[in-house]
């Protein structure tokens, strides 16, 4: 019986969990700090948090599927969600803590999975083969 090598594919998976942590972590930070900025320079009442959290987490979600995702070939969409579970756990740990509203945890997973599952599919490399004849 033939043994198949398994070390480009662990190779792969590991990878692809480390840019996956990487960016969801870098993202986060930098888009979390930009909007805390931009809240305290404008003097934007906090009432609005909520609002440019889910364009954090939308953002996020976009920058860490595209980059996780780059590198394979197939399954965009579901890699692509894979790639965005710890913003997921981040957000669901944050309406835990904060007490913010189960709606608003809705709306956050609803748009990370959507917007993972998209920037999964655009970010794959699917190589259309052409025939000449």
């Amino acid at each position: 019986m033939k043994k198949y090598a398994t070390s480009s594919a662990n190779k792969t998976v590991r990878s692809f969990i480390i840019k996956s942590v990487v960016t969801s972590v870098l993202s986060l930070f930098v888009l979390t700090y930009l909007f805390s900025f931009i809240t305290y320079k404008l003097d934007i009442d906090l009432d609005f948090n909520n609002i440019f959290s889910i364009f954090i987490v939308a953002i996020c979600s976009a920058v860490t599927s595209f980059i996780s995702v780059k590198s394979m070939k197939n399954n965009g969409a579901f890699m692509g969600i894979l790639s965005c579970i710890l913003l997921l756990l981040f957000s669901l740990i944050n309406t835990i803590v904060n007490n913010n509203s189960f709606v608003l945890f809705l709306i956050k997973a609803a748009i990370i999975l959507l917007t993972g599952a998209l920037f999964g599919i655009l970010a794959t490399k699917k190589s259309n083969k052409f025939k000449v004849k």
